[in-house]
């Protein structure tokens, strides 16, 4: 708390008044009629603390909403949680302190549904283990949020709008199983996309290699005939890939030669040939064509590969000269091009490597070892080397792709996958593309628009644990499939055991009669009133089921009601179970009913449905094609009966009433829940149009598909809610989501366009800013390891969260990448909004006693309400335009020329009126001026808007800053501003001749000539400003030309100034108010005292100084020396 600023406190303490007063609701209840703005927030992930780079995406969202807000839009800002997939997996497993899929399923031995039910528990408890800080660091960032009513991407309304949204995809055909090589992690065990690759390229150092596979003798090439010493060249940089060589590529087009080495020959591209290489002779030229078809020695025997097929020369169109040897070694199962050409030409399609990345047994002398390990590597060397296949090995720098959650090295594995067809969608993605603005622009057909130029398929499907389950369902053979759209449908057309259930609440009872709590154990005698009886004779002679068996609560009302209807329906069983039990009150057992039929210290309603549920999960799968009777109590009941049917509130039961069970099968966890993850979702089968069982596929999707939907699956859309929020106006991430959230965004809702309204259609976003990323203040990215991570927390409390916004919204441009400065920030702060405190602290400290309005001419007053109106203009157009950072900077220099110009030349207004009229009209102008820039920064700075606007703002005015409109900007005088600018450029002239003839601004001079002609209301601020007594015009070459000439009279005034300035500063050291009386002692030369005594009254009536005294004192409020030509004199005062 030590290190907290007072700036910090009073930040937070605005947190408090906002919350108190509920300011962010009613921002939003009092533009809720109004046109929306849309605005996504995109799902952080609460399972990580939120960062510096959080803070900065955060703020330039922020700012536009609460622009948007205060131009009288609804900008609803529904927050949101991204809580699937490998980020939170991977977590959980360093936990459990495993690390492969084999222990996730085996997490109970023997059982890997449990397994993964257990794992998933975990998973979703892991979720928001950094939630409340997520959630402070909003607070105090000032970060207007909806986190009341996010969204989460576990919850079973967000699964299922998933779901629809693959339904649509899947009906219009873009859905589809392939098999293909994708890019594939072997430590997560799952499949990669695109986009996901695309995040974690490293800058990597591989051995390379380049080989010699032999040729079969007595084959023709050209005029010449292969012996046991032809051999063909090849290069490849994954040296593991080897021994699932299954073939050469050569491209037809290419001029091959062949060099001679000693007694060997090898064939190599003749572009590619060099002496380092290969030493040797060139003895003949040939056409690619004259490869194709030749045999050659596996370079490792590998049983499964071999085929008719098998060791030959092709031909291939991929196979180019910029790299290599112009022939490409071909392992059909570990390249994209190497795969096609093997479909092609029918090669062995045979895994080598098994889905953990080690080798599989049919390479036993590398049998289990990791592909990706040295100890690989160096024994393929030695066997290539010892077989005489090895030209050369050479490090090779290149771009290769890391798991972006677990950093492992990635393999190119083919592997069947679920893809979504995007390939089949370029054109309007592309055209999307091009109706969005982006900040900046270059992004739009740069890294963004190339990406998509060259869009890949969406690798959907993931072969893990925590995500979206995909709503597939085929059976046994593949035969048929099925994509199901939601929990209704899936509800329709599960396979049951045919159980019909009924519910009755047992009859009145005594405890219902006296309002008594009565659970087990039972603590008084509570049996069935007569009516109560009655009540259940009478149902028994309407119920028209023939009910099998009943199930009863062991309480005695509910046995009662159980034997009446036993006796009367002649059902041969009436079974008795324990979690039919009414609620447990606990301590309030037998006690009277007092406020509510449930206290809070009871059992709990996750307790009372997951028994009551787990009761009718056993009971409906071990029976079937049953009439079954459930005899409970009314909560209980009730409680089971929405979590079968889905519902939120069902309708009271009353004693002695029965209703159908309408249940849906649905996936239900342990607590009664419904839960669409694996394992539960995996329980219900489907019944295929063919009669045939159906399955649920075991993939789950991408995680990057859950965050892209949320346009629609915020809401629950279409089930939950009609409303579709979409497109969105705005949204706002680092640059890296142009591979991430922003292309899936736009994917998904370019996927939709057939499923949406008209008015809907086109992108996903209309406003894009992609932010750059921020390092350390060398250039160097943030890590832990290296100790230089910047903690958001501890600049706000040194700083306050004000300055930290305005030091991201204005270091560089949006899309730069940022070198946060600490220095460079403490002097924003000092800068801006210290200039600005002391501006609310000079109004509030001399302002008149009561401020009455008033229209100014005085040139000052008149020149700021310009400025303002000029300010207010800039800013909202460049907000418009959504280029914050020139907004920002807007308000600073009209914060700056507040101070330093308008403040400065009116100080005398403000602390020596000429009367009450002169202090009023001064007094009016800056309380306006100070309100409208409370409002002017409010979305850049919320809290100092909001100080100052409590300050100083009237009667009868909103409850906060945060509630009023945006200033708008009256019709521009630009001949008032220039006008002022010209006095200001003169200004900065005189004073700069000053600095070069090193003479103090205190010094008065007689006069200035300057071949400008300024408006005569502006002379005196002119002439106050560089401290001359008079301005003549004249024609010369310069604009300005400064009399140094300094007389006797000129040098004693400056004198004087520089004694009342001293004064004014033991005055502010001694925390003195204005007005507030000093006595004065000095002691000094004799010259000195004549001076002072000669100008006593010009230095007593400006510094409040009631008696002078040429003596020293004893004790000072505040004393300090000064030299006056090289004169001591020492002034104290008290």
């Amino acid at each position: 708390m030590e290190d907290k600023n007072p700036k910090s406190i009073r930040e937070e303490e605005y947190i408090k008044f906002w919350k108190e007063n509920h300011i962010f609701e009613k921002s939003l209840k009092q533009t809720a009629k109004n046109k929306p703005f849309i605005f996504f927030e995109g799902p952080p992930s609460a399972n990580g603390q939120p960062g510096i780079h959080h803070i900065i995406a955060r703020t330039f969202k922020d700012v536009i909403c609460r622009f948007k807000t205060m131009e009288g839009q609804f900008v609803e800002r529904k927050a949101g949680w991204d809580t699937h997939g490998l980020p939170v997996e991977i977590k959980v497993e360093k936990e459990l302190n495993i690390n492969s899929k084999k222990e996730i399923e085996n997490l109970i031995e023997g059982d890997v549904n449990k397994s993964i039910e257990l794992f998933n528990k975990k998973c979703k408890e892991a979720v928001f283990n950094f939630k409340d800080l997520w959630e402070k660091a909003t607070d105090r960032m000032g970060y207007w949020l909806d986190t009341e009513n996010p969204y989460i991407t576990y919850e079973p309304e967000y699964i299922e709008s998933l779901w629809w949204i693959l339904g649509q995809i899947h009906k219009d055909k873009k859905l589809y199983k392939g098999y293909k090589v994708i890019p594939w992690c072997p430590r997560c065990g799952t499949a990669l996309s695109s986009h996901e690759i695309s995040q974690g390229y490293k800058t990597v150092y591989d051995k390379s290699v380049y080989i010699k596979f032999k040729l079969l003798p007595n084959q023709k090439i050209n005029n010449l005939k292969t012996d046991n010493n032809f051999y063909i060249s090849s290069w490849t940089t994954t040296p593991w890939t080897l021994p699932g060589n299954v073939a050469l590529a050569i491209n037809k087009t290419i001029k091959y030669i062949i060099v001679k080495n000693k007694k060997e020959k090898i064939i190599i591209a003749k572009k590619l040939f060099n002496q380092e290489l290969l030493k040797g002779e060139i003895i003949q030229e040939i056409e690619g064509n004259d490869l194709i078809d030749l045999k050659y020695e596996p370079i490792f025997k590998i049983k499964e590969l071999e085929s008719d097929r098998s060791y030959k020369i092709y031909n291939a169109n991929f196979v180019e000269t910029e790299s290599g040897t112009g022939i490409v070694h071909t392992a059909v199962m570990y390249g994209e091009d190497d795969y096609i050409l093997g479909q092609t030409i029918n090669l062995p399609t045979i895994h080598t490597v098994s889905d953990d990345g080690r080798f599989k047994d049919i390479v036993p002398f590398l049998e289990g070892l990791k592909v990706s390990s040295q100890e690989v590597e160096n024994k393929i060397i030695a066997i290539l080397e010892k077989n005489n296949n090895l030209i050369k090995t050479e490090n090779y720098k290149h771009e290769y792709p890391f798991c972006w959650r677990c950093d492992s090295r990635i393999l190119y594995y083919a592997r069947s996958s679920w893809f979504i067809k995007m390939s089949s969608l370029k054109k309007e993605l592309i055209a999307n593309n091009n109706k969005v603005n982006w900040v900046p622009s270059h992004i739009k057909n740069g890294r963004f628009g190339q990406w998509i130029k060259d869009v890949k398929d969406w690798s959907l499907s993931r072969e893990r644990y925590w995500a979206t389950p995909l709503p597939i369902w085929q059976t046994e053979d593949g035969l048929e499939t099925e994509v199901i759209e939601s929990l209704n449908e899936l509800s329709k057309k599960a396979i049951t055991n045919n159980n019909t259930f009924y519910i009755l609440r047992h009859g009145e009872s005594q405890s219902n009669i006296k309002k008594i709590f009565s659970s087990y154990p039972e603590t008084i005698t509570n049996n069935l009133t007569v009516k109560g009886k009655k009540q259940v004779e009478d149902l028994s002679k309407t119920i028209k089921a023939n009910i099998d068996i009943i199930f009863s609560s062991d309480l005695d009302r509910t046995k009662q009601t159980a034997e009446i209807l036993k006796n009367n329906l002649t059902i041969k069983e009436i079974k008795l179970d324990k979690r039919l039990r009414e609620i447990d009150f606990k301590e309030n057992n037998g006690q009277k009913v007092k406020k509510t039929l449930w206290p809070s210290n009871s059992e709990d309603l996750k307790s009372v449905r997951q028994r009551m549920v787990n009761f009718f999960k056993e009971i409906n799968s071990k029976y079937k094609d049953k009439n079954i009777l459930i005899i409970s109590h009314q909560s209980p009941l009730e409680i089971l009966e929405n979590a079968l049917e889905n519902k939120q509130t069902a309708k009271p039961l009353n004693n002695a009433e029965s209703r159908k069970l309408n249940y849906k099968t649905l996936p239900l966890n342990n607590e009664g829940e419904i839960d669409i993850h694996k394992p539960f979702i995996d329980e219900i089968k489907i019944k295929s149009e063919k009669g045939k069982v159906m399955t649920r596929i075991k993939e789950v999707a991408d995680v990057w598909f859950d965050s892209g939907s949320m346009p629609f699956a915020q809401n629950g859309y279409p089930y939950k809610s009609n409303n579709i929020n979409f497109p969105a106006d705005y949204i706002c991430e680092a640059i890296d989501q142009t591979r991430g959230w922003f292309y899936t965004l736009l994917a998904v809702g370019t996927l939709l366009k057939k499923s949406l309204p008209a008015d809907r259609q086109g992108p996903t976003y209309k406003n894009v800013i992609s932010l750059g990323h921020i390092n350390d203040e060398h250039g160097k990215k943030m890590s832990k390891s290296k100790g230089n991570v910047i903690d958001p927390w501890l600049i706000m409390d040194k700083y306050g969260a004000d300055a930290l916004r305005v030091y991201l919204l204005t270091v560089n441009d949006a899309g730069e990448t940022k070198n946060f400065n600490e220095t460079d920030l403490k002097k924003l702060n000092s800068n801006v909004f210290g200039t600005l405190e002391n501006s609310l602290t000079f109004f509030e400290t001399y302002k008149a006693k009561t401020i009455t309005k008033t229209i100014s001419k005085n040139p000052l007053d008149k020149w700021i309400i310009e400025r303002l109106n000029q300010t207010t203009e800039e800013t909202t157009n460049e907000l418009e335009k959504y280029d914050l950072v020139k907004a920002t900077k807007k308000t600073i220099n009209l914060i700056d020329d507040l101070s330093n110009w308008y403040i400065r030349r009116s100080r005398q207004r403000f602390q020596q009126p000429k009367n009450k009229n002169e202090l009023n009209e001064a007094s009016y102008t800056l309380e306006y001026i100070l309100l409208e820039i409370s409002k002017l920064i409010a979305p850049f700075a919320p809290f100092i808007s909001e100080h100052i606007y409590q300050t100083i703002k009237p009667k009868n005015s909103k409850k906060s800053v945060h509630l009023e409109l945006w200033p708008k900007a009256k019709k521009l005088n630009k001949k008032i501003l220039k006008e002022m600018e010209v006095v200001r450029e003169l200004s900065s002239l005189a004073l700069a001749q000053r600095s070069v003839n090193k003479i103090k601004v205190k010094q008065p001079l007689l006069e200035i000539t300057t071949n400008i002609k300024i408006n005569k209301d502006l002379e005196n601020i002119l002439k106050d400003e560089i401290n001359v007594k008079k301005i003549t015009y004249k024609k010369q070459s310069e604009k300005i030309i400064l009399n140094n000439n300094i007389t006797k009279e000129l040098k004693a005034e400056g004198d004087v100034r520089e004694i009342i300035r001293t004064i004014q500063g033991l005055r502010a050291q001694a925390n003195l108010k204005p007005g507030q009386l000093i006595s004065l002692y000095i002691t000094t030369s004799k010259d000195l005292e004549n001076l002072i005594a000669k100008n006593k009254t010009e230095i007593t009536k400006p510094t409040y100084t009631k008696d002078i005294y040429f003596k020293k004192l004893d004790k000072p409020k505040s004393s300090t020396q000064i030299k006056i030509d090289d004169q001591d004199i020492n002034l104290s005062i008290k």
